[in-house]
């Protein structure tokens, strides 16, 4: 059996058939995401988990961690990167807006209520216990989605160790994190070409 293979066709081979029912379910979707999307990139993808891999079946836990690495590779936010990626996938370039749309709104209004009365949120003891209470829930939640997307995450051996090196010079030298990112898409897909040439190919 052929080890798997990081993949990003289900990125751009989705169905774009009925995009209006996928444009406002996508939109309502994605704004639910962005109501509870708290600590980062990485707790949208543990509710993206729950819901399109556990739930619906849509997708399989390695196409959402190919979908979060290339988000993370792009420059922008992950969030926003994950929604379009998504997004354009069930609903074409109008579902990626859709999801992004739906993604931002309901931060963007929480900052504008907070900046308008941020004085008062600074020095309001109940907000600040409120914070540190939800930061404490956000861990286990990014935990969730990191165990969940770890077993995709090296289908070759030799991924452990490239992650283990990876680790240790963003820990002990001052290596850029540019270039550990270059580093790493290059041994990638040296280590991924040269399994892929081991594997036996069905006859034509």
């Amino acid at each position: 059996m052929a080890a798997p293979t990081v993949t990003l066709s289900f990125i751009f081979e989705g169905d774009f058939t009925n995009k209006k029912r996928n444009l406002l379910h996508l939109f309502l979707e994605f704004a639910k995401f962005g109501c509870f999307t708290f600590g980062g990139g990485w707790s949208i993808i543990a509710q993206m988990q729950q819901l399109y891999v556990d739930k619906r079946k849509e997708i399989t836990s390695q196409e959402l961690l190919d979908l979060a690495s290339v988000a993370k590779s792009l420059p922008g936010t992950m969030i926003s990167n994950v929604a379009m990626l998504y997004g354009y996938r069930v609903g074409g370039l109008a579902g990626g807006f859709s999801a992004v749309f739906g993604m931002i709104l309901p931060p963007l209004a929480v900052i504008l209520v907070i900046s308008y009365f941020y004085a008062a949120f600074r020095t309001n003891p109940w907000v600040n216990a409120a914070m540190e209470g939800m930061q404490a829930a956000v861990v286990p939640i990014i935990f969730s989605a990191a165990v969940n997307l770890v077993k995709g995450s090296m289908p070759y051996p030799p991924c452990v160790l490239l992650l283990i090196l990876s680790v240790a010079a963003y820990l002990f030298t001052d290596w850029s994190p540019i270039v550990l990112v270059i580093l790493g898409v290059v041994l990638g897909m040296v280590i991924g070409s040269w399994y892929e040439r081991r594997q036996p190919h069905d006859p034509a």
